[in-house]
């Protein structure tokens, strides 16, 4: 490291270290954080989109400097960054679940607490980016480790059906399976009444 750490970046020089996260410049990324304070990271972004270092590097996939960006700052910092919205409300997390880079996703989620049920500016969470990108292996390693399948519940009232979600699970497939619940529920409800019809008449006929 040099004698003087830098503290402060211009806005360009900012653009520089998001240009390389973006392409996965492992080594140029090393050289620049031997000479700036690692905790600048948390200060990086573009000045318009307010996407990050993470944001790019997640986005395409650069695990391993993803890793190392987030190795350099403290624990919580590192959840600060992988959960930081851009000017559109994405995490990290929902790029790198829109263009199904998995083992990103499972880094952010393992090592470093990411929020999958995190939603944007347009209300979406990190599984419908997902679905809506046709990203398949991510949308089953979703489910299996979240068990949205079965985060839902039909809710019968007097007037209209109300389908509760847990957190996050407002999935476009979990969605459809809810549906599907509630209309044979309401089968199984018509079948029970018929049925207490034809025991009623046979009574009266008796």
């Amino acid at each position: 490291m040099s004698g003087t750490e830098i503290v402060e970046l211009s806005q360009e020089e900012m653009d520089a270290v998001i240009y390389d996260a973006r392409e996965g410049d492992l080594d140029t990324l090393k050289e620049i954080f031997d000479e700036i304070s690692p905790s600048l990271l948390l200060k990086i972004k573009d000045d318009i989109t307010l996407s990050t270092p993470i944001h790019m590097a997640a986005a395409n996939g650069h695990l391993e400097v993803l890793d190392y960006l987030l190795s350099i700052v403290s624990k919580e910092d590192a959840q600060i960054l992988v959960n930081a919205p851009n000017e559109s409300g994405n995490t990290s997390l929902h790029w790198a679940a829109f263009n199904g880079h998995l083992e990103v996703l499972k880094l952010l989620t393992d090592k470093y607490e990411g929020d999958v049920f995190a939603k944007n500016s347009a209300g979406r969470d990190v599984m419908f980016e997902a679905e809506n990108n046709d990203q398949e292996e991510i949308e089953q390693w979703f489910l299996k480790k979240y068990s949205v399948e079965s985060d839902f519940k039909v809710e019968e009232g007097e007037e209209e059906s109300k389908i509760t979600y847990a957190p996050g699970s407002e999935s476009k497939e979990a969605e459809e399976r809810a549906k599907e619940a509630e209309e044979r529920a309401k089968e199984a409800e018509q079948e029970d009444s018929k049925g207490l019809a034809t025991k009623i008449k046979n009574l009266s006929v008796s």
